[in-house]
């Protein structure tokens, strides 16, 4: 379950695009966070989940729309829909954040 060593700046790198994609998680008021990701050059995505029983529940999901370079568009399609899908989970795992969606 996500929890304070959740919170901070990551990156997710992959073959798909140029720069890696640039991914925040901040802890809100009470028991609400922030996730916001954003390939560089391309749309700021966010999303507003509430732990509740064990589990997060997404209440909010918002991107910009500008024009994306095509070097960006694959990794950025994929981004969003797994955006899109829900977050239901976040953990770390050593030095690294898996975020889980759908």
């Amino acid at each position: 379950m996500v929890g304070k060593a959740c919170e901070g700046d990551w990156e997710y790198r992959t073959d798909r695009a140029p720069v890696p994609v640039k991914i925040t998680v901040k802890k809100f008021i009470g028991d609400d966070w922030m996730i916001a990701c954003m390939v560089p050059k391309g749309n700021m995505m966010h999303c507003m989940v509430r732990e509740a029983e064990g589990t997060l529940k997404q209440i909010k999901y918002n991107t910009t729309d500008k024009e994306l370079p095509v070097e960006i568009m694959e990794v950025e399609g994929l981004m969003a829909d797994f955006f899109e899908g829900g977050i239901t989970d976040i953990k770390r795992e050593g030095e690294s954040l898996r975020i889980t969606s759908g």
